[in-house]
């Protein structure tokens, strides 16, 4: 068996699509539900709120500015995310494609392993780009 890791899966999607929010919160009810009973552990995970709320903070040469809400030319915006820990990311995936499916105003899931690093690895997470 493989040894357990932690993910991140991303909800990206239109934030005025979903029409239907009772059906969308059943999904993610029937996903934590399904999660348990197939050895997924979910550790966290949250709604975000509306894009509109969002501050932008970009850095360049130029020096940095603040701005409202996200790119304003997407149309999928970040909408929640669920830290999950798995030893099968692909069934994860499977088992989440309800949460984007077109009766909760579709979108797109992202999985992505998360970087751990032991105290102290100061190298290991510097290779990483982390800041340290």
């Amino acid at each position: 068996m493989t040894t357990p890791t932690t993910y991140t899966l991303l909800l990206w999607g239109d934030p005025d699509a979903c029409d239907d929010l009772a059906a969308a919160y059943a999904a993610h009810e029937r996903f934590a539900q399904e999660c348990a009973a197939r050895g997924h552990e979910i550790l966290g995970g949250e709604e975000l709120t509306s894009p509109t709320t969002a501050r932008v903070l970009r850095v360049g040469p130029g020096g940095s500015e603040v701005t409202d809400g996200p790119f304003a030319e997407l149309t999928e915006q970040l909408g929640g995310f669920y830290l999950v820990r798995t030893s099968d990311p692909e069934g994860l995936l499977r088992l989440a494609a309800p949460l984007v499916m077109d009766e909760v105003g579709g979108g797109t899931l992202e999985l992505r392993a998360v970087v751990t690093h032991g105290a102290g690895d100061e190298a290991t997470a510097a290779q990483a780009g982390a800041v340290v």
